[in-house]
């Protein structure tokens, strides 16, 4: 049931098809569709539109990790990997959808739309709509796990949350904003070139290449990368336990995502034409990449700075011979065995 096709058709000018979230689907341009006897092999184009609420954690299943954390309460959801920095993160994956459905309906669900508007509602109005956001937070945080949503204190962490969030989600607003100018003045940018080319497009260099990418702008994404790190950086502020025991490991460089060494099987989001998308190392050869994104398409002899690492690595530790806190025996045991496969190999 998992892999069979749903539907497979042919978009004219004009149509729009919506895919909902994280549903896999692929595109191609069809080549041969017209009524005559010669083959249509002209361009086609399409636009992808995005609301990405879960890229922004403006949902309540971010909302609740990020609140229990503040208040130091073990995710019961999480793996044993939690504790590590954002971007370890699989939440929409795994315990997660073995809540019931309803359950799970409400812990996926967004933030009021609006939520990030400034001009809609006064100051007052604003502050009873984050108390209700809270609220909501609270109880849907209940209906997954009782014990570990009463377990948070002192009770304001929820509505603190939702604040915090507010705060993080007006920063992206105003990131993405500014990747909206830059797209504008890359606009400009390239007429002004072609006129000074006497109406041709310049010859393309890699700097260009790069520069194209008008929505990929690396330092803008950068802040976004600093501004969620900042986000997870302040739930575990104030936290105790399995997540505070990681304040102590050793601390990984700002630039890690695009400079640290690569492996056989790393996710990763690498660069495709000027977008990046998700992606699994293939092979590593001359410190060059290969890799297969989710689709199946596959790249060859990627450069380091055009694949960005996403799982942070490993970073050895005075007490890396102890398994982190908060495992269970099972999982303690099977920690065990990786570090004896891991001594013998070495």
């Amino acid at each position: 049931e998992e892999t069979r096709l749903l539907w497979e058709g042919v978009l004219e000018g004009g149509d729009v098809l919506f895919v909902p979230a994280a549903f896999p689907h692929t595109t191609s341009t069809v080549v041969g569709t017209g009524d005559g006897d010669v083959e249509d092999e002209g361009t086609s184009i399409h636009l992808t539109f995005n609301i990405e609420s879960h890229v922004w954690q403006l949902d309540y299943l971010s909302a609740r990790r990020l609140a229990l954390r503040r208040a130091g309460v073990r995710d019961v959801l999480a793996g044993a990997a939690d504790g590590a920095a954002s971007g370890t993160e699989t939440r929409y994956v795994g315990r997660v959808n073995e809540l019931p459905s309803h359950v799970r309906d409400e812990l996926f669900g967004n933030f009021p739309l609006g939520f990030l508007d400034d001009f809609a509602l006064d100051e007052e109005q604003r502050n009873e709509e984050i108390k209700k956001v809270a609220a909501t937070l609270e109880k849907v945080s209940q209906s997954v796990d009782e014990e570990t949503a009463s377990a948070v204190t002192p009770p304001s962490v929820w509505e603190d949350t939702v604040r915090r969030l507010r705060e993080t989600g007006t920063e992206l607003l105003d990131i993405h904003r500014d990747m909206y100018i830059s797209a504008i003045d890359e606009r400009k940018k390239r007429e002004e070139e072609e006129r000074s080319n006497n109406g041709q497009p310049p010859i393309m260099t890699p700097e260009r290449m790069q520069r194209l990418s008008i929505f990929r702008v690396q330092p803008l994404y950068k802040k976004v990368d600093e501004a969620l790190a900042a986000l997870d950086e302040w739930s575990r502020s104030a936290s105790t336990g399995e997540v505070s025991a990681n304040a102590a490991a050793p601390s990984l460089p700002d630039d890690w995502p695009w400079t640290h060494p690569l492996k056989v099987g790393d996710n990763v989001k690498a660069d495709l034409g000027g977008a990046f998308f998700e992606a699994t190392v293939t092979k590593v050869a001359n410190n060059l990449y290969d890799v297969k994104f989710f689709d199946g398409d596959q790249e060859t002899g990627l450069e380091r700075g055009m694949i960005k690492l996403l799982t942070p690595p490993q970073i050895a530790s005075a007490g890396e011979d102890e398994p982190p806190p908060g495992l269970t025996k099972k999982e303690i045991k099977r920690w065990r065995k990786k570090q004896e496969k891991k001594k013998k190999r070495n």
